[in-house]
């Protein structure tokens, strides 16, 4: 018993210590983060300052010296801005090194727990800017991607599939994630945004007691001979989006601060591009009543000549996280029938930032 709460102390002991290791490695690294952070942002307004004195210069408003002088005297403002920044991030690494030797390193709520934003990486697309404070927006952000809408076939013009099929109001799913790229750092306007989803076609006969058939190798609808209450053939695709997004989000102004920054997915988006997917299975979904009234369920799974790589163009329009999505198969749904029919699936699509 004895040896039992020993290695139970042995334990609790080694795992505060592995945690205040990771906490000690996480907050290290984001000093070291913000002394870059601090560099980098102010260059980036040096720099701007630097243009703006070479403009004057060029409409005479300086004479060589003068404008000299003057990128001299702002390149010593901005060295100071800098040293002072970097040197309380320093007092603030020494003061960590301090409690890690003491043992002394405190781990709060945000350490201790995982939220559901940072299970889907939301909290990833933003860095907190250590001159300004402000929430700053990376240049690579992710999204949390949910669509659901119609699924249309249309092309059925010999009558091969008999009535034909119905729009499914609800026969289009896709949940997934995207990863967006600003292509420009200092605009939000064009992005480049790749895609990777489950994807689900559901295919519903016009007919209600119709169902899918495979004669060799072409699929066609026949009467079941049942009173079908439901039938429709679903599919199931691993999807791979790319768009070129135009993002008409204007820059947000922070009055403590005077500064802009950039938000994405705050005003009217438009997206264009394609996708290719891969099928991973199709199941026939049929539920009737027999002679004696007892509800039957019925489910078959088989490729029933669906073709396993689809692929077309793709495009959305919406405001914020919210828009008006629609994908065209360019390839027939079935293979090897001799009547092409292509789908169709209108959405609204949900980009969670």
């Amino acid at each position: 018993m004895r040896n039992i709460i020993v290695l139970f102390i042995l334990l609790g002991l080694t795992q505060n210590v592995l945690a205040q290791n990771s906490v000690f490695e996480k907050k290290a690294s984001q000093i070291a983060q913000r002394i870059d952070s601090i560099t980098s942002v102010e260059k980036r307004a040096l720099k701007k300052e630097l243009k703006k004195i070479d403009k004057k210069l060029d409409k005479k408003e300086f004479t060589a010296a003068e404008a000299e002088a003057e990128k001299k005297r702002i390149a010593e403002v901005y060295a100071e801005r800098i040293n002072n920044a970097v040197a309380l991030e320093e007092q603030k690494l020494q003061t960590l090194i301090r409690n890690k030797v003491s043992g002394n390193i405190a781990m709060n709520d945000d350490e201790s727990n995982t939220s559901f934003s940072s299970i889907f990486g939301i909290d990833d697309n933003y860095y907190k800017d250590s001159i300004t404070g402000l929430k700053v927006e990376k240049r690579w952000t992710s999204q949390f991607v949910v669509a659901l809408g119609a699924n249309i076939i249309s092309g059925d013009t010999d009558g091969f599939y008999g009535d034909g099929f119905k729009t499914s109001p609800f026969g289009y799913g896709e949940v997934g994630f995207s990863f967006k790229y600003r292509l420009k750092e200092s605009d939000n306007l064009w992005n480049l945004k790749l895609g990777f989803s489950t994807m689900i076609d559901e295919i519903r006969p016009e007919k209600d007691d119709d169902i899918f058939v495979t004669n060799g190798n072409q699929t066609t609808l026949q009467d079941s001979g049942f009173n079908i209450r439901r039938s429709y053939l679903s599919s199931i695709y691993i999807g791979l989006p790319v768009h070129l997004e135009l993002d008409f989000s204007k820059p947000q102004f922070d009055k403590k601060t005077n500064q802009t920054y950039l938000r994405s997915q705050e005003g009217f988006r438009l997206g264009v591009g394609g996708f290719v997917a891969f099928r991973l299975a199709t199941r026939q979904f049929i539920r009737y009543n027999d002679e004696d009234g007892k509800r039957i369920r019925v489910n078959q799974n088989d490729s029933f000549n669906i073709n396993d790589v689809i692929f077309g163009p793709s495009a959305y329009i919406g405001f914020g996280d919210v828009s008006i999505y629609a994908k065209y198969n360019v390839n027939s749904v079935f293979r090897n029938n001799p009547q092409e029919v292509n789908s169709l699936a209108v959405a609204l699509r949900f980009d969670f930032n």
